[in-house]
């Protein structure tokens, strides 16, 4: 692809899994599905198959609605992308597009919804009925149309004194070869006061040193972005990724938004524990899906 001539190209998808267990299209078959969301330039499109669904949520109800679902500070915000209607045999699938900078017209750009959800449609389009199905939308192709560079931020704001991080996609590096970056002493300065926590959070990684006192090089640190919980922990663990820490505004608190830290020996190469591990609680006590 020729980043200079391709608009920014972005791709979601979601794994759909069974919510409520009353719309199975037969006991031994349970409903599922799957969705992608394109975005290319400022022109989006989001798709959905599901399968093993009754074809009649209730009576009077032939269809289900399919919502995008927003996050902030507590207020959850579903927003209706269309109906699927379903087969006799349980399956459905279909398309919609939008504009990725104001999603159906309610200003919100689309890093701002985290989850989708199939669910019973009802007659107003401000909530859905019974949620059936839901998935958490995750960030799986970016192409910038500009220059790969990687960014100079400060995500923790005043925590973590001492350190120091750069923002990259890890796609990038695929691409040095045939597209050449500024030096990382080149790259611009920026903050996360202003996160956004949705998909987007996902889609980049940290590269961050750590200095003592001195301003000499303590340890080469790599960051994952992930919440405060067991399931977005990286291998649980077992390869060093053992600390996490919040973004500013956030705690440890189930389902907060932060990194999960590796810290490596900056000659040797092997990891290293400076600190007490942080123990994430069980996803099943996860306020946030």
């Amino acid at each position: 692809m020729n980043r200079h001539a391709e608009p920014e190209y972005r791709r979601y998808t979601a794994v759909l899994r069974e919510d409520d267990r009353n719309y199975a299209v037969s006991p031994t078959k349970r409903p599922r599905g799957k969705a992608t969301i394109e975005i290319n330039g400022n022109e989006g499109l989001l798709k959905c198959s599901v399968k093993n669904l009754r074809s009649a949520p209730q009576e009077g109800t032939p269809a289900y609605g399919v919502w995008l679902v927003s996050q902030d500070a507590g207020q959850i915000t579903p927003v209706l992308a269309g109906t699927i209607s379903i087969s006799e045999e349980g399956v459905g699938e279909s398309s919609w597009s939008f504009v990725a900078d104001n999603v159906y017209e309610t200003a919100l750009d689309i890093d701002s919804f985290i989850t989708l959800e199939v669910g019973v449609k009802t007659p107003s389009n401000d909530l859905p009925g019974h949620r059936v199905l839901i998935g958490q939308l995750e960030l799986e192709e970016v192409n910038f149309s500009e220059e790969p560079t990687m960014e100079k931020v400060a995500p923790f704001g005043q925590g973590l004194p001492f350190y120091q991080w750069w923002k990259f996609y890890p796609g990038y590096f695929n691409d040095w070869m045939y597209y050449p970056i500024q030096p990382i002493t080149q790259a611009c300065s920026g903050s996360f006061g202003d996160f956004q926590t949705g998909p987007v959070f996902q889609g980049h990684q940290l590269i961050g040193l750590q200095y003592d006192q001195k301003g000499a090089i303590k340890f080469l640190v790599h960051g994952i972005p992930g919440r405060f919980c067991l399931r977005d922990q990286p291998y649980g663990g077992a390869t060093g990724y053992i600390y996490w820490h919040p973004l500013p505004g956030q705690q440890y608190r189930a389902g907060d938004y932060g990194y999960w830290l590796i810290h490596l020996d900056p000659i040797t190469g092997e990891v290293v524990f400076p600190q007490r591990a942080t123990k994430p609680p069980d996803c099943e006590q996860c306020n946030r899906h």
